[in-house]
């Protein structure tokens, strides 16, 4: 055996790679280590320097076995679908063999690299795992955050709320200080009213005709009930204003401060007026003004998912928002008397336009008026323009818990007087044939007071006010030929004789009730329910039959 033979026999027994001959130049050699020794490199290895055929025999008989066994196994591979390309050849001379090496397919290469595909396929596990976690993550996050969101925003509300009823409505005037006529009696027991004491249980109806300034004496009470001012700093401020008469501009501005600094604290406390409008369906947004509460009611996402989930949608809102507004009352009442030991007020402004055309809602109001006085929840006061409203109440149980009812009534003709010649500059003999046209109504005494400042007559004015009359008249069906006009002429002349007649005596006129509801409710006829009596509704009334006596006397 010559002495090459030898060292390839010892090289291949040696080196399970088969290192090429020494005939291969020395790059070759290095990338046919590199390309044995590492299996990741095999594309880049003889991606250029050597020939490829497919299913090449061996030319000699050394490798034949080994060519066999390769055949054999690609064909295995093939057959159970472990690769789909075939496999391609790599021909390498050595001395005077020629020596095929297999190139191995991709399916190959990732069988080769036990490492690499234990972690592709760990990862391909655990990626819907990992992106699963990640999508509860943000879920939760934001689940939560808008749980706190919501939790803030109502507790905010709520806190206007309570913070409200703290201090009050305190309603504005629509009235200037030169033009009010003071009523301070009134005023003092209308205080009384809204300052009830920790054991009160009963709630109160307020009553007037039009125009005799109830509304204004209301809200007058209801600024400065509970209101503090300090007597002894006014004195002190009194006596420095005298001092210092030098120049009126500054005690003027002396005196404004001194009024701002007399109050320690602010009156209205613990008082809301609500103003019923004449529209019915703006009365939920006049109530939840008053009370500076918001109907926005704030539920997480997942409240709202377990609603529906649980086929609660039903509590998505289905109270009015009135009641809803009544609702958040009630509990901000419970934290009012939790601190303070007392009830709050609620006021509820021009009832009578629920009368007509919602007199149920009037109804529920009076219920719950009656439910919370018993609990000593909070006191409720009822202001209506029209006997009607306060007939309907006294015909309902609800009434047992009802106190008796304050009439606020026309200015004496000294009060009358005073205001048509202090305050409106009208001459004193004008002011005696005004008060006598249109009695102490104060609403009719503005009205006259600037007719007679724009120029207008006296007799012009008076045709105009007993025309009006004229027209209620013959909206209560009470004129000649009319349906009430019989019964209204034993009405008429009873009043002209007797001023006044008890509610019994008037109802003897009438054979039913709505009837005697149809007349009296017509503006002609007044309700008074202090004394139980009817008298005629205005002193333009009056004047009215006295000049027409021969169509109303008997």
């Amino acid at each position: 055996m010559s002495l090459s033979k030898i060292t390839l026999a010892f090289r291949k027994s040696v080196s399970p790679s088969h290192f090429v001959a020494h005939r291969a130049p020395p790059l070759r050699l290095l990338k046919l280590m590199l390309r044995n020794s590492r299996s990741d490199l095999l594309r880049a290895s003889f991606s250029r320097p050597y020939t490829k055929t497919n299913n090449m025999s061996y030319s000699t008989k050394a490798n034949e076995e080994t060519n066999k066994e390769l055949i054999e196994k690609k064909a295995n591979l093939e057959k159970n679908g472990s690769i789909k390309e075939k496999e391609e050849i790599i021909v390498e001379e050595t001395g005077n063999e020629i020596k095929k090496i297999p190139l191995l397919s991709s399916r190959t290469f990732n069988n080769s690299s036990p490492y690499f595909t234990k972690f592709a396929r760990d990862t391909a596990e655990s990626l819907p795992t990992a992106l699963a976690y990640y999508l509860v993550g943000v879920i939760a996050f934001f689940l939560s955050g808008n749980s706190m969101y919501c939790w803030y925003r109502n507790r905010y509300n709520e806190r206007l709320l309570n913070e409200t009823i703290e201090k009050g409505t305190r309603p504005n005037l629509e009235i200037s200080r030169n033009e009010l006529v003071p009523r301070p009696l009134i005023i003092e027991r209308l205080k009384k009213i809204l300052r009830p004491s920790k054991d009160q249980a009963s709630y109160y109806v307020v009553c007037g005709e039009h125009g005799t300034g109830k509304i204004t004496l209301t809200k007058i009470a209801s600024r400065e009930v509970r209101e503090v001012k300090d007597e002894n700093n006014n004195e002190n401020n009194n006596e420095n204003k005298n001092e210092n008469n030098n120049e009126n501009k500054n005690e003027n501005n002396n005196e404004n401060k001194n009024e701002n600094n007399n109050v320690t604290q602010e009156g209205g406390m613990g008082v809301i007026y609500v103003d019923v409008p004449a529209a019915f369906e703006e009365f939920a947004e006049e109530f939840a003004k008053a009370i500076n509460f918001t109907f926005e009611e704030h539920i997480s996402y997942t409240a709202q998912l377990m609603r529906k989930i649980l086929g609660d949608t039903k509590k998505k809102i289905t109270h009015p928002g009135w009641l809803r507004a009544m609702n958040a009352f009630k509990r901000g009442a419970a934290v009012y008397k939790k601190k303070h030991g007392k009830p709050p007020v609620i006021v509820y402004d021009n009832v009578s336009r629920l009368i007509h055309k919602n007199p149920e809602i009037l109804d529920i109001l009076q219920d719950d008026a009656k439910d919370n006085a018993d609990d000593r929840k909070y006191i409720a006061v009822f202001v209506s323009s029209e006997g009607s409203v306060l007939r309907r109440m006294q015909s309902r149980s609800a009434w047992s818990r009802a106190d008796d009812p304050m009439e606020i009534g026309d200015l004496s003709k000294e009060e009358s007087l005073n205001y048509l010649i202090e305050k409106r500059g009208i001459n004193k003999a004008d002011a005696e044939k005004l008060y006598e046209l249109v009695g102490g109504r104060i609403v009719d005494l503005h009205s006259v007071a600037n007719k007679i400042r724009k120029g207008r007559s006296f007799d012009d004015i008076k045709k105009k006010i007993l025309n009006k009359v004229e027209n209620k008249f013959g909206a209560a069906q009470l004129l000649p030929n009319d349906t009430h006009y019989e019964v209204g002429k034993s009405i008429i002349s009873d009043l002209l004789k007797y001023n006044e007649l008890s509610f019994l005596e008037f109802k003897k006129y009438f054979h039913k009730i709505n009837e005697l509801n149809e007349v009296l409710g017509s503006n002609v006829f007044a309700y008074h329910p202090e004394n139980n009596t009817v008298t005629f509704q205005s002193q333009s009334v009056e004047c009215y039959i006295r000049e027409n006596s021969s169509i109303f006397t008997k």
